[in-house]
């Protein structure tokens, strides 16, 4: 995993986050490449080449939304509007068919009015991201967000945020009922929670899997042919080679 506030923003010399991520890739033995976080700013059309180049690149964005109302992201002195937002995820999606594309959301930050909170709502419908990271609005001494005077009642952030996390749900399971019958390359994390006779791991769209052992092991990258799709996971039957070919 690539890991850095803002990743993308990477430059050294004439080189960029494109060239560095490609250097990776290009590095035997790797199987599977991941990188987080990046800046929406950054995200460009020859990064995504890159990606779609590389199969050991996982397939899977991150893309922090924060808010869905050009106002309130100027407050937030993010770089970039609800239209450039969205175009970009679009380009995703057209470069990447498969991608998975998960978010930051803030409800609740300092003046957001109920029209401006139902634009993110606008948003979430428009993109249909795989997942979120959604926070209620909390203030931090020193910054400069806290000397705002137009502070949103806690009562009203609770509410927002749970409007925010119904939504995502819907929309988590809408993307994962689109992966049953599909074979995924699933890499074995660690073992299932609920059952030690279960494993749980990762699509290389950053999905979680869960499925029986057989006579696989952590680490492994095993073929997985997905059944179900409940709640925030998807759950399969391990396949042997021969198997996966024969599907």
């Amino acid at each position: 995993t690539l890991l850095g506030q803002n990743v993308n923003s990477y430059k050294h010399e004439h080189e960029g986050f494109s060239e560095l991520l490609e250097a990776v890739a290009n590095v035997k033995g790797v199987k599977r490449i991941r990188y987080t976080s990046p800046h929406p700013q950054d995200i460009n059309t020859e990064l995504l080449a890159v990606m779609a180049e590389h199969d050991t690149i996982c397939n899977y964005v991150h893309l922090p939304l924060q808010a869905g109302n050009n106002r309130i992201l100027k407050r937030m002195n993010r770089t970039y509007t609800k239209e450039h937002f969205i175009g970009l995820a679009d380009h995703i999606r057209d470069t990447l068919p498969d991608a998975g594309i998960s978010t930051d959301i803030i409800v609740g930050f300092p003046g957001e009015s109920n029209e401006e909170f139902e634009e993110t709502l606008e948003v979430m419908e428009r993109v249909k991201f795989d997942s979120a990271f959604t926070f209620k609005y909390s203030s931090r001494p020193g910054t400069k967000a806290a000397e705002f005077s137009d502070h949103i009642s806690e009562e009203e952030k609770k509410e927002r945020l749970q409007r925010v996390i119904e939504l995502q749900k819907k929309h988590t399971l809408e993307r994962n009922l689109e992966s049953i019958g599909k074979i995924e390359i699933v890499l074995v994390e660690k073992e299932s929670k609920k059952s030690s006779a279960y494993w749980a791991g990762r699509t290389d769209s950053n999905k979680w899997v869960i499925f029986d052992k057989g006579n696989s092991k952590i680490k492994d990258f095993v073929p997985v042919l997905i059944t179900a799709a409940k709640g925030i996971s998807l759950h399969g039957d391990l396949l042997y080679q021969e198997e996966a070919h024969a599907v």
